[in-house]
């Protein structure tokens, strides 16, 4: 087991680089049987799903040189297959024959496929005009004629049907940028 090549992915893992190739594997059907090689990219600060992007753009690599993995016997032990430590050192693999891959294409002045996705977040309900949702009983609903006066023991149960901001995230575009 390669313990540095296994602590240098850990710690690409965790980059927004390795959610932006994620986001496109997700995303864009023709990044299948190619390495993603991500120029530039931007996360929604406010979101707490690391998917979520403003836009990431990249190019796509024909994959030349494939993975080699170590045999699942060297981590069974006692007849004990370790799963977790197989499949994180085959995603460490990877990822470096990737980096090797598209440094090696790049050097060779090979031309990637272009890509570009876009997504928005956005609220909801920013359209929605009253204090308290439409569902609400008609007798909460009442309670926004003095929003300031909370002395009424309905607004124990009023808190539930308030129009808050619901944030949805969905993908605009995703597609090939000619050449």
């Amino acid at each position: 087991m390669d313990n540095t090549l296994l602590k240098r992915y850990r710690e690409y893992a965790r980059t927004e680089e390795a959610y932006a190739v994620l986001f496109v594997k997700q995303n864009l059907p023709q990044s299948k049987g190619h390495w993603i090689d991500i120029s530039n990219c931007r996360r929604y600060e406010m979101s707490s799903d690391n998917l979520h992007f403003r836009f990431v753009t990249g190019g796509l690599y024909k994959r030349k040189i494939h993975p080699q993995y170590p045999p699942k016997s060297s981590y069974t032990t006692n007849g004990k297959f370790d799963e977790r430590g197989y499949y994180l050192m085959a995603r460490a693999i990877t990822w470096e024959t990737a980096h090797k891959d598209i440094e090696q294409q790049k050097s060779k002045r090979v031309k990637p496929v272009k890509f570009e996705i876009t997504g928005v977040s956005y609220d909801k309900n920013k359209d929605k005009k009253g204090y308290f949702r439409d569902d609400a009983p008609e007798e909460i609903k009442a309670l926004a004629k003095n929003l300031n006066d909370r002395t009424n023991p309905l607004w124990d149960r009023a808190m539930q049907y308030i129009n808050e901001p619901e944030f949805v995230y969905e993908v605009r575009q995703a597609r090939l940028i000619e050449r």
